[in-house]
C-alpha cells in the first residue's frame, strides 16, 4: 500500500515531501476552527462506539460507559499491532470481569458486524453513484459487483432475522462447531437491542464522515457534495473490506484507496494524502496512545481482588 502511494504520487509529479509541506502550511491558524472541531469530534466518535459496545456487552455483564470506553480503546490499541479485528475483539473481551467473558467474542463480532453493515450500506450508495457518473467504469463486472453489494445488504437483514438459529447452523458444520460457545450470545439479543446498537453505529459513521469532509475543506479539495460524500463512503468501505494485517491502524490502506477514488476528479493527490494522514493521526493515533495506558492496567488473567475477597 505504501509503495502504491509512493509510485502514484511520483506519476503525478508529486512526492511525500509535497504532502509534508502542505501539512505544515494548512495546519495553522488558516483553518484553526475547522481543525479544532475535527479534534473535538474524535472523543464523540469513540464515545458512540463505546455506547454501542455497552449496549451489546450487557448480555455478558453490566458495565458502565467508562468501562466500555476503556475496553474499546484498549481494543484499538491491541488492533494497532494485531491482525484485522482480532486485537479489537481481544481488548474488549479482556476488559470484562465476568467468568463468562469469552462469550464477549460474540458480542464483539456483532458490534463489528453492525459497523461493517453501515459501511457496506453507504459504500454501496457511493459505488452506485460512481458508476452512474463515470462511463469508463460502466463495465459488466462493475454492475455485477453493485448487484453483489445489494445482495449482501439483503443477506445481512436475513442473517439478523435468523440469529436465534445460529447454534443450529454451526452444528451442521463441524469445522465451525468449536466457536459455538463464543458466538451463541448473538442468538439472545432482542431485535430492539440490535436496533439500538445499529443507531449508535450510524451515529459514529456520521461523525467520522463529518471529520473527513471537514479535513477535505481544510486541505482545499473542492468537489460538489455528492462527489465528496460518495468518495468518502467508498474510502471507508475499502478500508473496511480490504483484508489487512492492520499494522499501525491500517496506515496506507485509507491513503491508497483515497488516491484511487478521488483520482476520478480533478484534485491534487498530495492534498488527499495530507487529508487522510491527518485523519489517521486524529482518529487512530491519539486514541491508541490513551488505549495503551488503559491496556497496561488490565488484568489479563483471573478476576480482580475484590471479587476473590467476596468469595
Amino acid at each position: 500500500m505504501m509503495w502504491y502511494l509512493y509510485v502514484t504520487l511520483q506519476a503525478k509529479n508529486q512526492s511525500l515531501l509535497d504532502v509534508w509541506t502542505l501539512l505544515q502550511q494548512q495546519i495553522s491558524t488558516i483553518h484553526g476552527v475547522e481543525l479544532v472541531l475535527v479534534v473535538f469530534l474524535t472523543p464523540l466518535n469513540w464515545a458512540f462506539e463505546a455506547r454501542k459496545w455497552q449496549v451489546l456487552a450487557q448480555k455478558i455483564e453490566s458495565i458502565t460507559f467508562w468501562q466500555s470506553l476503556k475496553g474499546v480503546l484498549a481494543g484499538l490499541a491491541l488492533g494497532f499491532f494485531m491482525p484485522n479485528n482480532v486485537g479489537d475483539a481481544a481488548g474488549r473481551v479482556l476488559s470484562l470481569q465476568s467468568r463468562a467473558r469469552l462469550t464477549g467474542v460474540g458480542a464483539a463480532l456483532l458490534s463489528n458486524g453492525l459497523q461493517f453493515y453501515v459501511s457496506l450500506l453507504f459504500g454501496t450508495l457511493g459505488w452506485g453513484y460512481l458508476l452512474w457518473q463515470q462511463p469508463s467504469l460502466q463495465k459488466a463486472w462493475n454492475w455485477v459487483l453493485l448487484g453483489l453489494l445489494v445482495a449482501t445488504l439483503l443477506f445481512g437483514i436475513w442473517l439478523v432475522s435468523k440469529r436465534q438459529n445460529v447454534e443450529k447452523y454451526l452444528e451442521q458444520f463441524g469445522w465451525f462447531r468449536w466457536i459455538e460457545p463464543y458466538v451463541d450470545v448473538i442468538a439472545h439479543y432482542r431485535l430492539s437491542e440490535i436496533r439500538r446498537a445499529f443507531r449508535w453505529a450510524l451515529g459514529r459513521y456520521a461523525v467520522f464522515t463529518g471529520q473527513f469532509v471537514l479535513l477535505l475543506y481544510v486541505f482545499e479539495v473542492n468537489l460538489n457534495t455528492a462527489q465528496t460524500l460518495s468518495s468518502v463512503f467508498l474510502v471507508f468501505f475499502a478500508k473496511t473490506l480490504i483484508p489487512a494485517l492492520n499494522f499501525l491502524g491500517d496506515l496506507g490502506i485509507r491513503e491508497a484507496s483515497s488516491m484511487y477514488f478521488f483520482s476520478f476528479y480533478a484534485v491534487s493527490l498530495s492534498h488527499i494524502v495530507a487529508t487522510t494522514l491527518t485523519l489517521w493521526c486524529v482518529n487512530i493515533l491519539l486514541p491508541v496512545l490513551v488505549g495503551i495506558g488503559w491496556l497496561m492496567q488490565m488484568k489479563w488473567v483471573g478476576r480482580n481482588k475484590e471479587e476473590r475477597n467476596k468469595e
